[in-house]
């Protein structure tokens, strides 16, 4: 099923699918469930880069290449994640900082982003906070012309390798004893930290890992001033379109466990007969084919809209929701239909089971999603 894009967007899809297929999935098959090397990661770069995914939502006078936030989700749908984090984080990282940086953060780092010399990453979520930014523990104190950073990040996709950090820490107490949570901009050559690799039971060529803030001193000046105070607004802002981005990223991984669970289901003979034959076994291709195509429209409905300028808080997190569910149960049933074969190394889609186990998790849980949407269908918030 092709969603309604244009000449120019079918072009960049078709593109795109040529480069990974010859470029970007055979680097990737020489560094099996491992973390990918940072020259691996720098080679990706290279080779994506011209294609303007890392600047997609980013505005063009900053260097962005207009593909907008539907371009970001074709990207999703065919890149491997383990590769198309890299791209992603620098994309989400450049465009909060056009949101709620100052003109000189915008100038300075946004351009080295752009063209591609340097890694960035976000750091939002903590061991203790997840669906709760307000409540984030990392904290960030003023002495003289300089900021004292300290506090843990976890989640953090493509921490490992990011030359950027965006972290997003507490300088105090409002007057109803809320943290006042602010973003700021962490290089980290002049302000180290340590990172360490998460150990995860898919995805596991990708940089999501844990980012350890001790006393770490930046500039006064790497304080987002248009964000200060309430860093929730860039990031809503951003989730907006990233959460149907990353349904698709989900929907790649259904779309490939349905591909091999097809192929298999025709070649299998049991009974004197293909297993395609039996009822059962279609009943699952169809529940999956149904699966996958009712979540790439929601998600690009929801990109369009935000692509229009609308806000489309109800259809994100429902995208989002629904791919991820339907992600869930496609690469089980692949799983399903392979018999005992689908828990092999044999067969693929064990592997893309627990990707799509662990995929379902960013942006937002699918229970998040869910309480986000029901508090806009009828007003009411289940939580603050």
């Amino acid at each position: 099923m092709n969603f309604d894009f244009t000449d120019e967007q079918r072009m960049f899809k078709d593109a795109l699918e040529r480069v990974v297929r010859e470029k970007i999935e055979p680097l990737l098959a020489s560094y099996p469930e491992e973390p990918l090397p940072r020259d691996a990661c720098v080679k990706i770069r290279e080779i994506l880069l011209p294609l303007g995914i890392h600047g997609a939502r980013v505005p063009v006078e900053y260097g962005g290449s207009g593909l907008g936030a539907v371009g970001l989700g074709i990207a999703a749908e065919i890149i491997p994640y383990e590769a198309y984090e890299l791209l992603m984080c620098m994309e989400v990282v450049a465009l909060r900082m056009c949101m709620g940086g100052s003109e000189e953060m915008k100038r300075k780092y946004v351009a080295k982003i752009m063209s591609g010399e340097k890694f960035a990453a976000s750091g939002t979520s903590e061991p203790d906070v997840g669906s709760d930014p307000r409540g984030v523990r990392t904290r960030a104190v003023l002495k003289g012309d300089r900021y004292i950073l300290n506090g843990t990040k976890i989640w953090v996709s493509a921490g490992s390798v990011a030359d950027y950090l965006l972290i997003v820490a507490s300088t105090g107490k409002d007057e109803k004893g809320r943290n006042i949570i602010t973003p700021f901009f962490v290089d980290v050559k002049e302000s180290p930290v340590v990172v360490k690799n998460l150990n995860l039971m898919g995805i596991r060529q990708s940089h999501i890992c844990e980012v350890f803030l001790e006393d770490v001193s930046i500039p006064k000046e790497n304080i987002f001033p248009e964000a200060q105070g309430h860093a929730h607004r860039i990031l809503t802002g951003t989730w907006l379109s990233q959460r149907p981005v990353v349904g698709l990223c989900n929907i790649r991984l259904a779309q490939k466990a349905y591909d091999a669970a097809l192929k298999y289901a025709l070649e299998r003979r049991q009974f004197g007969k293909p297993i395609a034959s039996f009822q059962l076994v279609q009943n699952m291709l169809v529940e999956m084919r149904t699966l996958i195509d009712c979540s790439r429209l929601l998600c690009y409905r929801a990109l369009t809209m935000f692509d229009e300028g609308k806000r489309p808080d109800v259809e994100s997190s429902m995208a989002k929701y629904y791919a991820c569910e339907a992600a869930l149960r496609v690469t089980s049933l692949a799983v399903q239909v392979h018999g005992a074969f689908g828990i092999t190394k044999e067969f693929p889609v064990e592997k893309y089971y627990r990707d799509e186990r662990v995929l379902s998790f960013p942006d937002g849980t699918i229970e998040i999603q869910k309480l986000i949407v029901g508090r806009e269908l009828t007003g009411i918030r289940a939580f603050s």
